[in-house]
């Protein structure tokens, strides 16, 4: 789940919640960002997005790509901390 400013365009047009897919579902694939409104939504697999339902008019498609680019980012960099391990290097004995 993330969190937009009052003033993003976005919210200003209606978006309730975003969030990335970890499971697979009917239609969604892991990695791809969704983009809820109130009555639609909005699915951005990285190379295209798919419209479900109505979506407000004043909602801008490049917008939407520019945010689950940004989401996709902080994801991966969430992802990569996570996955580091501290590990001490180890010599070879002669």
């Amino acid at each position: 789940m993330f969190k937009l400013a009052k003033e993003h365009p976005l919210t200003e047009a209606g978006l309730r919640c975003v969030h990335s897919v970890e499971t697979a579902e009917l239609g969604l694939r892991p990695g791809d960002i969704v983009f809820e409104f109130s009555f639609g939504r909005i699915v951005n697999t990285g190379m295209a997005c798919r419209r479900y339902g109505i979506i407000p008019p004043d909602v801008d498609i490049m917008t939407i790509h520019k945010e689950a680019t940004a989401a996709r980012a902080a994801c991966n960099r969430k992802a990569q901390e996570e996955e580091h391990l501290n590990v001490l290097p180890f010599r070879r004995a002669v």
